[in-house]
């Protein structure tokens, strides 16, 4: 499947801006320029801004993803593994902020009494 970046912006649910962006500083370039100049994306490009997506939602800077996913050594695969372990343990950190959250409202409910060190 091939995507404009209008699409593609709308499929992965970020701006079109951003994708011309992404390829003005050389982290994501179209597959090709159609012949009315409109950048067409493909599947490869479409794995590799999940990639940039996935690092961007772990707070890595955009000039840090260019080095990495632009290294010869870049393994898309160990990456995904990666990104899997650092979103596990970053649900385990928000999981436990939620039930901080949910026992102090209890305890400002009454519903129950809390230790400092909780």
């Amino acid at each position: 499947m091939e995507y404009t970046v209008q699409k593609l912006a709308r499929l992965a649910g970020i701006t079109s801006r951003t994708l011309r962006y992404y390829d003005e500083i050389g982290i994501l370039k179209p597959a090709r320029i159609n012949s009315s100049g409109y950048r067409i994306y493909g599947q490869a490009e479409v794995d590799r801004l999940q990639q940039i997506l996935f690092y961007r939602e772990l707070d890595v800077d955009l000039e840090s993803i260019k080095k990495i996913v632009n290294s010869p050594s870049f393994d898309d695969v160990k990456a995904l593994k990666e990104h899997r372990e650092k979103l596990l343990t970053k649900r385990e950190q928000l999981n436990l902020l939620i039930a901080n959250v949910d026992k102090t409202l209890a305890v400002r409910e009454g519903r129950m009494t809390m230790s400092d060190k909780e």
